[in-house]
Parts: structure tokens; C-alpha cells; sequence
């Protein structure tokens, strides 16, 4: 760690009257020997996920009934008790953050971080349920940042979501979040859904990560105020005995139930009389086979409506991708901003629908060859991990022989299962692969021919809007200097991006780690064409007629990032976060902002 960074972070924790170490040779040994090794663990291959029995249906029938029964008395229940509930929920997680990242290493495996990523998404979940908590304790209307006028081709109004609070902005150090609402729209708060009755919705939990799963639950019963049946899903139930645990003060009052099974089992519930409505985060074809039954029509079909009649709310997948805008990087820049990229395509194998999948540059940019080559320096540098979800192989075998002179950044381990890294470099918006999630660990470059940047910022907007498929997020690279002196341009692209969430400086991870910003598609996607889904999640500062949010990021952050994939601490410093993020004390704030110093490789 440099000392300036060092010294920074010191004097913030004595300003706020901490006792801290000094910046000096001996301190900086014993701190760093608190903060764990400083080198890359090893490749730790995950074994095997034992079968977990599928639920008898008759007993699914009798959850249902009883779910059905205190439905009511939910809808009922005030929020400040409600608030009680979830905090009991909040402590038990908390207390099961080893067992978490344990479980999950020994089924998936785990690479240069240890067990620090699953450790990371675990402090994700905590972080939901504690900014949940706040929000029921201040009835849906926890306190707003400034809000903004923006006049561009169409006026709206912006809110300042993140960071809220010091201690917050402390650990967030230069980021702030918005959330855009729609134009015509003011920023207005209040309970997504009221639903005074009550009503019993089906939770069809995600495969590839628990922060989904939990942001579900947790938006389902506390936002829209309806008792949940979560079915796991067969890849990731090892988890559900786990979630049993922790939402147990939940579970025994009769207002969640979790289920295991497969398609039979899902079946059922989706086609069961009090199953009300279904939210589900997954793919756009079982949102397709849910609702269309195998009818779906073909475009321009006069056929409108799909058989299935029940509300289905659905967050699915994407064609993400990073754009670049031109600017006079330093040779360190050039080097930390692949880095960043890189790391939003390693996170979890690639297995997320934030994942980085068409990195997308000017082809006249003077500095984009030795960017690339910085890219493909941390593709050659990472370890290599397993295509572990189903199907996530055969995506990457098609991907590679539709460019069969893409770069491979080694081999196939055929001991482990480790797939090499797959770049197909110098596409063109008509080349490249873009009408589906690759959901694996492949990429592509992509390059804009331009005028100059105005030029390029609108043709960046429509090939991202206009043809790649989804519209869930995306990431935006800009400098500052670029930023000061292309404003204009900047925030014209911000605006025409039709996308739910937008990350400045930062991989799209982070927008959906924050519990303050909206997490879903962009308003606007139909039934007929789903693409990235109909609803909105986290949200906790609840945001009425919200468009999309936007998280800016420095453009190097102070303390090196816990997203990066090569920080060398990021075990401890994520037990810091799941500490923190669940209650955000002072000792909490000191305990992280420690082990946060020592990341850097």
C-alpha cells in the first residue's frame, strides 16, 4: 500500500477519534500481517453438488395452504415489526458468513481470492436487508440526497440515492449514485405495492448467485407485502438450508417457506390456484416458457396475449457491455482500467448478467492498441476458472467456433475443468455476436469507426440500444479531463442509453451491490419482447416512476477497489463489509477501512 494512501485513511480515522497506526515501517509490517497474505491463493477446484431430495407435492400443496392463511395477517403487520423480523433475520446472517463462503468455495471452487468473493456477495445480501430494515423504520421514506433538473432532449428530475451518511461515504470515497425517475415524473417516495390484502407470491430463485436469491425474497415480502414460496434452484439448493437458518424468524411465523426441486416440482407451483404471482430472475427463454407455454407468436402475429394469465415479474440477463470513450491515458491508467474490465468479466466465471461480454472502443482511439494489449495482460495474468453452469460450456464452445481465430489465453485443463479466456478482438458492430448472453468466459472487442466523439457517442448509443440484445446495464469509461472538457457529450450518452442501471468508472457489479440504486431493466419491455424483464428490485430508498439509476466511481479510487479480481486481502476485508454493511457502527467502519488497506498485489 502507498503511504499516501495509507496516511489518508489514517488521518480520516483520527479525525473521527480512532487510534490508528502511523505510516511507518514497523507499523505498516504489523498491519500488514493483520490483513492476511499478500499473495494470489491458489486454484481450489469445487467438488461435486450432492442432489438435494425434491419436495413431495402433497407438502408443497400444505405450504401453500398455509402461506395462503397468513397472507393476510402479513399484509397487516406494520412495518416497524416487520423491521423487527427482518433485523432478527440480519443478526442470524450475519453469524453465518464462514459457512456461507464455505459451502459455496467447496461446490464452485475458488480462485485468486479465496473464499473472499463469495464472502463479498454475502455482504452484498446483508447490506439489502440492513437498508431494507432502515427503509420499513422510516416508512418507505428514508432520507433523499439533492435533487437535480436535467434539461437534455427531455427534462427530468434526478435524486442523489448514495452515499447517505458519513460513515458510508467514507468506505465509498468519491462515488455517488442517482436515480434518473421518468421524464414529466417528480422524485416522489413511497411503498412500491400496498396490497392490503395479502397475497402469496412464488420466488423462482437464481442458479448463479445467493445475493440474488436473498434481494428477491426480501423484495417480495417487504416491498410488495406478500408471503413467499421460494422454490432453490437445483444448481445452487446446497444454499437453501443455509437461507432456512437465517430468514428462520420467517420461516416459523408462516410467512416464508423454501422448497427444492425440479421442473415437476416448479410446475406445480407456477400452475397452483394460490400461487398469485410469480417473480422469478433467470433467463428470457424460461420467462418465454412460462407465460407463452411454447405459443409464443411470431413477430408481426396479430396473437397479443400469452395464455399464461398470472403476473410474472421478471429481472433476466443481458448483452453487457463496457464502452469506452477516447481520452490521453497514462500508461498507469491505461493498465487500472483493464484491470477493471477485466475483473467485470472474471466475477463468479462470468455466470452473471452483469458480466462484461462486448467491450466496445473507437477504432481511431491513438491509445486503443496498448489498452487492449493491457487487456489482454490480465486475461493471460488471471486464473483461469470453470464454466460451472449448466450449459455454460456449450456456450463457450459455440462462441469459439463462431470465431475460430479468437485469442485463447491458454488451454483446457482437462484435470480441472479450468477453461482459458476467449477474446475475439477487431469485430465491427456488424460482425459481432449480439443477440445473446454468452454466459461464459468469453469477450469481445468491439470497434466504432468516428468523425470525432460526438460522432462516436451516438453510434455507441445505437449499437448498444439498437442491437445488442438486453438492457439491463451497462459501463461507461471516462477520464477526467474528459469528463471536464466533453460534458456535454458525456451526459448526452448517459441520457440516450437505454438502460436500467449505468456504471461511470466502475464494472456494472457495483450498481447492482448497491441496495439505494434500482436493479432491473429499462422501463418499457412487454411480454411480446422481454428482453432484460419487467421489474424492478433493491430500491430501498423506494424511488416512484424511477427510469434508471447511475453510479460514478473516480477515476482511481484512494483505497485499491475490493472488486478488482487481483486484491490480495479481499478475504478479510469482505468479513469487514459483511460486519459493516449489516451494521454500519463506528467500530465496524474502523475494523474495514483496516483491512481495506491492504489489497493492493
Amino acid at each position: 500500500m502507498a503511504t499516501a494512501e495509507f496516511s489518508m485513511v489514517d488521518s480520516l480515522l483520527t479525525s473521527l477519534g480512532i487510534r490508528t497506526f502511523r505510516a511507518t515501517a514497523a507499523a505498516a509490517k504489523v498491519l500488514r500481517g493483520l490483513g492476511g497474505a499478500r499473495t494470489a491463493r491458489k486454484f481450489q477446484k469445487g467438488r461435486p453438488k450432492e442432489a438435494k431430495p425434491s419436495a413431495e407435492l402433497e407438502d408443497v400443496e400444505t405450504l401453500l395452504e398455509g402461506l395462503d392463511g397468513r397472507k393476510v395477517a402479513w399484509a397487516q403487520t406494520d412495518a416497524i415489526k416487520k423491521a423487527e423480523y427482518l433485523e432478527e433475520c440480519l443478526k442470524r446472517m450475519v453469524g453465518k458468513t464462514d459457512e456461507c463462503a464455505k459451502i459455496t468455495c467447496e461446490v464452485k471452487g475458488a480462485y485468486e481470492s479465496g473464499q473472499g468473493e463469495e464472502l463479498a456477495a454475502w455482504s452484498s445480501c446483508c447490506w439489502f436487508v440492513s437498508e431494507t430494515v432502515k427503509s420499513l423504520r422510516h416508512d418507505f421514506k428514508p432520507p433523499l440526497g439533492p435533487v437535480r433538473t436535467v434539461k437534455g432532449e427531455e427534462t427530468f428530475e434526478v435524486v442523489e440515492t448514495f452515499p447517505r451518511g458519513l460513515l458510508l461515504s467514507l468506505v465509498f470515497l468519491g462515488m455517488k449514485g442517482e436515480v434518473w425517475v421518468k421524464p414529466g415524473k417528480r422524485v416522489r417516495q413511497g411503498a412500491p405495492r400496498v396490497n392490503e390484502k395479502g397475497s402469496v407470491w412464488l420466488v423462482l430463485g437464481a442458479g448463479n448467485q445467493v445475493p440474488a436469491v436473498v434481494g428477491d425474497i426480501v423484495h417480495c415480502m417487504f416491498m410488495c407485502n406478500s408471503t413467499v414460496i421460494l422454490k432453490m434452484n437445483p444448481i445452487n439448493d446446497f444454499l437453501g438450508p443455509l437461507l432456512e437458518d437465517c430468514f428462520d424468524p420467517l420461516i416459523r411465523r408462516g410467512y416464508l417457506k423454501i422448497v427444492y426441486g425440479g421442473a415437476e416440482v416448479g410446475k406445480m407451483l407456477v400452475n397452483h390456484r394460490l400461487t398469485e404471482e410469480i417473480h422469478m430472475t433467470g433467463s428470457d427463454k424460461t420467462f418465454d416458457a412460462i407465460t407463452w407455454r411454447g405459443q409464443k407468436p411470431k413477430p408481426g402475429s396479430k396473437k397479443q396475449d400469452p395464455p399464461f394469465k398470472k403476473p410474472v415479474h421478471a429481472e433476466l440477463g443481458c448483452v453487457t457491455p463496457f464502452i469506452i470513450l477516447p481520452g490521453n491515458w497514462s500508461s498507469e491508467d491505461l493498465d487500472f482500467q483493464a484491470k477493471q474490465c477485466v475483473s467485470g468479466k472474471l466475477h463468479n466465471a462470468g455466470h452473471n448478467c452483469v458480466a462484461l461480454e462486448v467491450l466496445v472502443v473507437p477504432e481511431n482511439w491513438h491509445l486503443r492498441e496498448k489498452f487492449m494489449a493491457r487487456v489482454e495482460h490480465h486475461l493471460e495474468r488471471s486464473q483461469k476458472r470453470i464454466a460451472w453452469y449448466p450449459h455454460s460450456k456449450a456456450n463457450y464452445d459455440r462462441f469459439v467456433s463462431q470465431f475460430p481465430h479468437a485469442k485463447k489465453f491458454g488451454s483446457f485443463d482437462e484435470s480441472t475443468g479450468q477453461c482459458p479466456w476467449v477474446l475475439a478482438s477487431g469485430l465491427t458492430p456488424e460482425t459481432a455476436s449480439s443477440s445473446q448472453e454468452n454466459w461464459c468466459g468469453v469477450l469481445q472487442e468491439v470497434r466504432i469507426k468516428s468523425k470525432n466523439l460526438n460522432d462516436y457517442v451516438e453510434q455507441v448509443a445505437d449499437f448498444c440500444n439498437n442491437k445488442l440484445w438486453g438492457d439491463l446495464s451497462c459501463a461507461v469509461f471516462v477520464d477526467p479531463k474528459t469528463q471536464k472538457h466533453s460534458k456535454r457529450e458525456l451526459d448526452h450518452l448517459l441520457e440516450k442509453l437505454r438502460y436500467g442501471s449505468i456504471s461511470v468508472n466502475c464494472p456494472t457489479t457495483l450498481v447492482f451491490a448497491v441496495p439505494t440504486l434500482t436493479w432491473g431493466a429499462h422501463p418499457g419491455n412487454t411480454v411480446q419482447d422481454i428482453r432484460s424483464g419487467n421489474a424492478c428490485v433493491h430500491n430501498t430508498n423506494c424511488i416512484q416512476d424511477h427510469q434508471k439509476s447511475v453510479l460514478y466511481a473516480p477515476w482511481k479510487p484512494p483505497i485499491y477497489p475490493v472488486w478488482n479480481y487481483d486484491n490480495v486481502n479481499l478475504e478479510n476485508s469482505a468479513k469487514g463489509m459483511v460486519n459493516f454493511f449489516a451494521f454500519p457502527t463506528l467500530p465496524n467502519f474502523a475494523a474495514l477501512a483496516l483491512q481495506a488497506l491492504f489489497g493492493t498485489p
